[in-house]
């Protein structure tokens, strides 16, 4: 069982094994039924109907432009928020199959937007641009459903939150431990968590996406610039600056010990790898 570090319960999505959660000591971990009724109330926030009306926006789609990136009929380029790409699995657990997992998401979103009259309901995220000044926005399907978390339950992408953790981003992580359990998508051919240690520092395709890894943190350096803690492999873990605004109430020494699952993006850093993490939920703690 793992916990997030938040001392928040993760929200869950429908059929979702009990996965996630809080760190050790933090929040008593919930199963069995009470984890059915915590995943209808997740889905139910992730909804269109549940959102403020205030910075809606309807509009249509005129064409995809990249696995997150949309033309509009109006002529502006956005950018979708939550959806990323994941990275090859290393060699030692390489999948029986070429996934192509650029063209499948992009295949994926084309699918849906052709399935919705090629219309969405936009709203703007926080912040609402990108580093290159496109504008961010969540989007829902006409029946409601957040695409993102559609397309992330399908195991078509993993979730990817902005720089700033807001609300919707549990709907995007309840939506991949649905995709887990089910074994859909990306998930068919790769275990949930890759241990730290069949990581290769050498193995370029690693820097291409997301990955889930866990591993023991093996020792933690704390400093007034970041917090770093080292796994069990070639992978050390990166909470800088004012990133660490995200983890409050975390004591990161106390993590030493512990084995953890971490979710980000991985690339090399001297003669080992480096994962920057920012988000609460992409920091879990395992029992």
């Amino acid at each position: 069982m793992a916990r997030n570090v938040t001392g928040r319960v993760t929200a869950l999505a429908s059929r979702v094994r009990p996965d996630e959660g809080v760190l050790r000591g933090a929040l008593v971990c919930v199963v069995g039924l009470l984890l059915l009724s915590q995943a209808g109330a997740a889905a139910a926030e992730c909804r269109l109907a549940d959102q403020e009306s205030r910075g809606l926006q309807e509009v249509g789609v005129e064409r995809v432009l990249g696995f997150d990136r949309l033309r509009l009929a109006d002529g502006r380029t956005i950018r979708l928020i939550g959806l990323a790409l994941a990275a090859p699995s290393p060699e030692a657990m390489a999948p029986v199959r070429d996934l192509s997992l650029h063209e499948g998401l992009r295949d994926a979103l084309e699918a849906r937007l052709e399935e919705a009259g090629q219309r969405l309901t936009l709203r703007p995220g926080r912040p609402a641009r990108d580093s290159r000044g496109r504008p961010r926005m969540h989007a829902w399907l006409p029946d409601g459903a957040l695409l993102a978390a559609r397309l992330i339950a399908a195991g078509a992408a993993m979730p990817r939150p902005g720089p700033w953790p807001e609300p919707l981003d549990a709907c995007l992580y309840a939506a991949a431990a649905e995709a887990r359990a089910g074994e859909r998508g990306l998930w068919l051919e790769r275990p949930a968590a890759l241990p730290a240690r069949v990581l290769d520092p050498l193995d370029g395709a690693l820097r291409h996406g997301r990955l889930r890894v866990q591993g023991e943190v093996i020792s933690v350096r704390a400093t007034e610039r970041h917090w770093v803690m080292e796994l069990d492999g070639p992978l050390d873990v990166l909470i800088r600056g004012d990133d660490r605004d995200h983890w409050p109430d975390l004591e990161p020494e106390s993590l030493t010990g512990e084995a953890v699952i971490v979710r980000g993006q991985v690339y090399p850093w001297r003669d080992r790898l480096r994962m920057r993490i920012w988000h609460p939920l992409d920091l879990e703690v395992v029992d």
